[in-house]
């Protein structure tokens, strides 16, 4: 079994109190009309565009998506002097790159769904997904172009590059069971925390915070984003694919992809866990077998002490922001997002 020391302490906030955070959050008049500008800016960059390239982006960008990076861009950008139209077009851009990488993970992965409806390579094939990936790509830049310094620009590259790179280190490690978690943690950093930190920093950044609150904001979201992507990895064993959006319950493990609560469980050294994952191609039945077995060592316990961990980082993180609307908004986000089942 895992030891007590990994195991998950108790959670960080009661029952009554997160329903209470996350109730507040979500009727939060302000955030709502943040979103909605934000939405807006994305409308009016593809009302222009042909017919069927408006189509597949407003199918792509209509699903019931979080919109968390947007959200933290604005938040981060009500710390400084906050210039709307600017913050509400960078948040705006770093959506388009984001539902840039999610399109083309789909065609990676082979995913059939994505937010709970047909992934746009399943509607109109991968050719036409690819080049939409690209549009979306593209048009974050020039919007990105338009509304912030080149320093900034750059920061955006960058963080494609590093997107890319952890996509490359999941794509060429499929079906070799690395045991190491710092490449595991090296890859989610590329793959998601990198894009959180960036959404903070920018929005800090571009409203004029200085390096020290900007530097803050880089370290939240670097916590915010590992928990998020652990908390996804463990939705894949044990989500309901109704809420998760995912096709099936263990879709990385059917694609050779192997995560946090799977390395947690092998590393206690279970043989019939091990002689399942060395059977060939994974069964229905067989997935069943591995996520009992991974819960059943400690797996996923231990693994959401690892995000619980990273939650109350980026906790302490938030803590040294002045007090006001955006820290209390960032608390509740960081809280719901460890016990959220979607």
């Amino acid at each position: 079994m895992i030891p007590a020391a990994l195991r998950p302490p108790d959670l960080l906030f009661t029952k009554g109190k997160l329903m209470q955070a996350v109730s507040s959050s979500i009727a939060d008049a302000q955030m709502a009309e943040d979103l909605n500008q934000v939405r807006k800016v994305v409308d009016d960059l593809i009302n222009d565009t042909p017919a069927i390239i408006h189509d597949m982006i407003n199918n792509i960008m209509s699903g019931k998506g979080k919109m968390l990076r947007p959200m933290m861009v604005v938040l981060a950008g009500r710390y400084g002097e906050f210039e709307a139209d600017k913050i509400y077009s960078l948040a705006a851009a770093v959506e388009l790159l984001h539902n840039a990488t999610l399109v083309h993970d789909d065609i990676i992965d082979d995913a059939a769904l994505r937010r709970g409806k047909p992934a746009i390579h399943t509607l109109h094939g991968s050719k036409l997904a690819i080049l939409v990936g690209d549009y979306l790509f593209s048009t974050c830049f020039v919007v990105a172009a338009n509304n912030s310094k080149i320093e900034h620009y750059d920061s955006l590259a960058k963080a494609v590059a590093r997107i890319c790179e952890g996509e490359i280190l999941q794509d060429t490690g499929k079906f070799l069971f690395d045991p190491s978690i710092r490449n595991y943690k090296r890859r989610i950093a590329s793959k998601t925390a990198v894009l959180f930190s960036l959404s903070l920093y920018l929005g800090a950044k571009e409203s004029g915070c200085s390096e020290t609150v900007c530097s803050i904001f880089i370290r939240i979201g670097y916590s915010v984003g590992m928990a998020f992507q652990i908390i996804d990895d463990i939705l894949d064993f044990t989500g309901n694919p109704k809420k998760t959006g995912k096709p099936s319950f263990g879709h990385d493990l059917s694609e050779g992809i192997y995560t946090l609560p799977m390395i947690l469980a092998l590393k206690e050294g279970d043989v019939q866990l091990q002689n399942l994952m060395n059977k060939g191609i994974l069964t229905r039945r067989r997935r069943r077998k591995i996520v009992a077995l991974v819960s059943g060592s400690g797996g996923m316990e231990a693994a959401r002490a690892t995000a619980a961990q990273y939650t109350r980082r980026a906790i302490r993180e938030i803590e040294k922001l002045n007090d006001g609307y955006s820290k209390e908004q960032l608390l509740s986000l960081t809280e719901r997002l460890l016990s959220r089942e979607y």
